[in-house]
């Protein structure tokens, strides 16, 4: 099996570690799939800015009130993250759910950082 980039969080490498032998075996899917995980790990990123920050900034001089630029970037990166996910055909099990059969893609649940 091929080892997850050094770049990627723990999260994401244990991800890598569960998709890669059973779904991933072709070059363009690898890349694919670290596009992926990069995004996510770039949402996940932000979302912890924003827990640090809170979701308004405000401008030292003026004092003026503004969205903080994090949740754009949260979005788009989740956004990006689940794209790529459903380009690869992949679906998520939920944790202690043994049927295959019964699958849901678990997108909720993975972009919100579960």
């Amino acid at each position: 099996m091929k080892k997850p980039p050094k770049h990627l969080s723990d999260r994401v490498k244990e991800l890598w570690g569960q998709v890669v032998p059973r779904r991933c075996k072709h070059p363009e899917e690898l890349a694919l799939l670290q596009s992926a995980l990069e995004s996510l790990d770039r949402a996940d990123q932000a979302a912890a800015i924003l827990a640090k920050d809170g979701l308004v900034t405000v401008t030292a001089g003026s004092g003026t009130k503004h969205r903080h630029p994090m949740i754009d970037v949260e979005k788009e990166a989740r956004a990006a993250f689940v794209k790529a996910w459903q380009m690869l055909n992949l679906q998520w099990v939920p944790s202690g759910q043994s049927d295959p059969s019964i699958r849901n893609t678990g997108m909720d649940e993975l972009a919100r950082g579960k």
